[in-house]
C-alpha cells in the first residue's frame, strides 16, 4: 500500500501513425472515466514523443502494435526504459495478442491479450494502491524468469457501458486536429474465419467467455457521431468495423436512423456475398459513397481452399453490379505471394478488377503472421516454424518468403493500379515485372496508392503529402530477420 499517499495512476499510450487510434482511444476514455490519467503520443517523423512522454511523467507506457510494428514499440521501450528504469511497459493490439511471448523481452513488463479495457484498469488500481499487480485476466507477465500467463476475462457484452472514446489528445497534433473524417466503430468480432486473419486464434481464445460478434445499439452509436460533430468539423465519416453489413437485422434500423439524423457521407467494408439490392439501396440512402470488399485472388481456387474465403466468382460479380447500379464507388482488397500462386494467378486477380471495374483496387503481398492458418500452412510446406521477428511493418513491400515466382510477383504489386485501371498496359508490365525491383516501380506505387486514399478517403493532397512524409516506414521494404525459402509446389494441407 501507499501508506497513506494518494496516486494517481498515469498512463501514456503510444500509437505509430498519424491516425486515430480506436483501442487506444477507448483506453484512455476507461482510465479517465474511472479517475486515472491517461493521454495519447504519437510517435513519428516530425513529433518529439519521447520528449513529450518524459515531462508527461506516467507511470505506464502502452503501446499498440500489429505484427512488424512490434519492433517500434520494442526499441521506444528499450530506450525510455535505459533513462527511467523504474517505468512499466504494456504492450497491446493484435501482434501480442497473437504472440504474447514476446512478453519475455526485458524491454516488456506485461502484455495484453485480447480487449484490454478492464486489464488496464485492474493495472491503474493495483499502481494506485502500491502493490505488485499479478492475476490479472487478460495480462501476461514474466516473474523470475518464468512467464505468467492469466487468462482472458469474458468479453465486454455491453458495448454501450463503454464510455465514447477519447478523441482529444490528437488536437495537439496539426495533421489530426484539422482532419475531417473520424472514424467510428459499431460492434465487435468477425464472424469469418479467412486463413490469412488471426480471427482463428481469437475466436478460440475466447471460446466459452462470450458472444464474440457483438453490437452497440444503434442509439449509442448516433449520439457518439453526433457529440463529435458538436466538437469537430466532421465532413466524412468512415466505419471501422470488420464488416459493417455482417447482421441485416442490426444494419437496415440502423442506416434508417443514420439517414434521419447524420446524413453525413461514409464508407465502410462489406463482404460481396453478403451484399444484396436491399443492402445496396439503404447504404446508398443513408449516404454511403464507398465500400471496400476483399476479392484477394482472381482464381476462384487459390481464393476459397487456400485463402478459406469462401466467396464464388459470381458473387463478387454480383456485388460489383449493385454498387454500379446505385453508384457507390467501390474498392477491392487483393493479395499476391499466395501458396502456390503464379504469375498467371497474380494477373487473374489483375483480371477479375479490371472486368469488375474497381474504383480502388488496392493490392498487398501476403505477409504470415502470427495466429493465422495460412502461417501453419507454410510452415508445413516449409517443414519448419517461422521465427517470429521475420515480418516488418509493411505489407507493401516485399515477401519474407522465396521462390521461383517471388520477385515477379512482388513487383507486379506495384503495378497492380495501373495494370486493373490501364489494361492495355499488361503487355509491358508483364515484362517490366522481369527486372530487378527498383526505386521507379516503388514511386509508381506509391503514386497509385496516394490516389487512391484522396479519392476514397476524401484527403487533401498537401494533408496527404504530410501524413507520407512522416509515414514513410509503411513503403519501406521488410528489413527484420531473413527471407525463407517456400517451396514452388504447396502441399494440399488446410
Amino acid at each position: 500500500m501507499n501508506s497513506g499517499v494518494f496516486l494517481v495512476a498515469r498512463f501514456a499510450l503510444l500509437q505509430n501513425l498519424y491516425s486515430e487510434n480506436l483501442g487506444l482511444m477507448y483506453l484512455s476514455a476507461c482510465l479517465q472515466d474511472a479517475g486515472h490519467e491517461a493521454r495519447i503520443f504519437i510517435d513519428v517523423k516530425g513529433t518529439d514523443a519521447f520528449a513529450d512522454v518524459e515531462r508527461y511523467r506516467p507511470h505506464v507506457l502502452g503501446f499498440s502494435c500489429t505484427t512488424g510494428l512490434h519492433h517500434w514499440a520494442l526499441d521506444f521501450s528499450r530506450a525510455y526504459k535505459a533513462k527511467h528504469p523504474q517505468s512499466v511497459t504494456l504492450l497491446g493490439g493484435p501482434h501480442p495478442t497473437v504472440y504474447p511471448w514476446i512478453v519475455r523481452d526485458p524491454a516488456v513488463d506485461y502484455v495484453c491479450v485480447g480487449e484490454g479495457e478492464g486489464a488496464v484498469l485492474d493495472l491503474a488500481r493495483a499502481i494506485e494502491e502500491g502493490g505488485a499487480p499479478s492475476g490479472i485476466p487478460n495480462l501476461w507477465s514474466q516473474v523470475d524468469g518464468e512467464v505468467v500467463s492469466n487468462p482472458v476475462r469474458p468479453l465486454i457484452h455491453d458495448l454501450d457501458a463503454l464510455p465514447f472514446p477519447d478523441r482529444t489528445y490528437y488536437d495537439r497534433y496539426p495533421i489530426t486536429a484539422k482532419e475531417t473524417s473520424k472514424n467510428f466503430i459499431s460492434g465487435r468480432g468477425c464472424a469469418f474465419k479467412c486463413n490469412f486473419c488471426a480471427n482463428h486464434t481469437l475466436q478460440e481464445l475466447y471460446r466459452g467467455k462470450g458472444k464474440y460478434v457483438r453490437f452497440r445499439s444503434h442509439e449509442n452509436v448516433i449520439e457518439e457521431i453526433r457529440q463529435v460533430r458538436k466538437r469537430y468539423p466532421v465532413r466524412f465519416v468512415g466505419f471501422s468495423d470488420d464488416i459493417l453489413i455482417i447482421d441485416k437485422k442490426w444494419l437496415l434500423p440502423f442506416l434508417e436512423l443514420y439517414r434521419r439524423e447524420i446524413g453525413l457521407p461514409f464508407i465502410s467494408t462489406v463482404r460481396a456475398e453478403l451484399v444484396d439490392e436491399e443492402i445496396v439501396r439503404a447504404l446508398k440512402a443513408a449516404g454511403c459513397i464507398s465500400c471496400v470488399f476483399g476479392i484477394e485472388s482472381g482464381v476462384e481456387r487459390i481464393r476459397n481452399e487456400v485463402l478459406a474465403k469462401n466467396v464464388k466468382d459470381e458473387e463478387i460479380y454480383e456485388a460489383a453490379r449493385l454498387f454500379r447500379m446505385f453508384k457507390i464507388r467501390f474498392g477491392t482488397y487483393n493479395m499476391v505471394g499466395l501458396p502456390g500462386e503464379t504469375v498467371e494467378d497474380a494477373f487473374e486477380t489483375i483480371k477479375i478488377n479490371a472486368r469488375i471495374r474497381a474504383d480502388f483496387p488496392w493490392c498487398s503481398v501476403l505477409q504470415p503472421y502470427p495466429g493465422t492458418q495460412i502461417r501453419k500452412r507454410i510452415e508445413a510446406d516449409l517443414g519448419h516454424e517461422l521465427p517470429v521477428d521475420e515480418i516488418g511493418n509493411s505489407y507493401f513491400t516485399t515477401s519474407v518468403l522465396r521462390n521461383s515466382q517471388m520477385r515477379q510477383l512482388e513487383n507486379l504489386q506495384k503495378f497492380f493500379f495501373l495494370a486493373v485501371k490501364f489494361p492495355f498496359f499488361q503487355p509491358l508490365i508483364r515484362q517490366l515485372i522481369k527486372l530487378p525491383p527498383n526505386p521507379i516501380y516503388r514511386a509508381i506505387f506509391q503514386a497509385g496508392y496516394a490516389w487512391q486514399l484522396m479519392k476514397r478517403s476524401r484527403i487533401n493532397f498537401f494533408r496527404l503529402i504530410r501524413y507520407g512524409l512522416a509515414s514513410k516506414r509503411i513503403f519501406r521494404k521488410n528489413t527484420p530477420g531473413k527471407n525463407v525459402p517456400l517451396p514452388d509446389k504447396p502441399s494440399t494441407a488446410s
